[in-house]
């Protein structure tokens, strides 16, 4: 079996790797912006919520003190999601430089081992190149042996 062949379940094993690291990048990429926009969604949601609390269509509304505590504490939480998908996002960007590193040092042997495969091909095609020049040889030189 030549080298070529040997290597090639080598090679298709890193292809896959290389596969799976892109997969989870796309992955990783996709859950960035679905936390981005939950980020976003909350923003929206803490400003109409704040211009209800300043009375919104009414601007001359009374709110009594529990329903300005209600609207307080929940602005609050809005504001600590907030924080909260920041640092999601944040743990998510970290383990995407993780998995971009991966996916890079994965596709260099990949490519590596691409390149030892190709190698390895042109030496056997030199090789049987060489062989069939020597076999040719040979015969001509017997050719000319029993000429003469």
């Amino acid at each position: 079996m030549s080298r070529e062949k040997r290597l090639q379940p080598v090679l298709k094993l890193a292809e896959g790797k290389v596969d799976e690291a892109s997969r989870a990048l796309g992955y990783l990429n996709q859950k960035i912006e679905q936390e981005a926009q939950t980020k976003e969604q909350l923003k929206v949601y803490e400003k109409e919520y704040l211009q209800l609390m300043r009375g919104g269509e009414e601007p001359g509304r009374k709110m009594d003190i529990q329903a300005v505590l209600r609207y307080q504490s929940f602005i609050q939480r809005l504001e600590l999601a907030q924080v909260q998908q920041d640092e999601q996002i944040e743990l998510l960007q970290r383990q995407k430089a993780q998995v971009t590193e991966h996916w890079i040092k994965t596709r260099a042997r990949a490519k590596g081992l691409e390149s030892i495969i190709e190698a390895a091909r042109k030496e056997e095609e030199i090789l049987a190149g060489r062989k069939e020049q020597k076999l040719a040889d040979e015969y001509t030189s017997n050719r000319y042996a029993h000429k003469s």
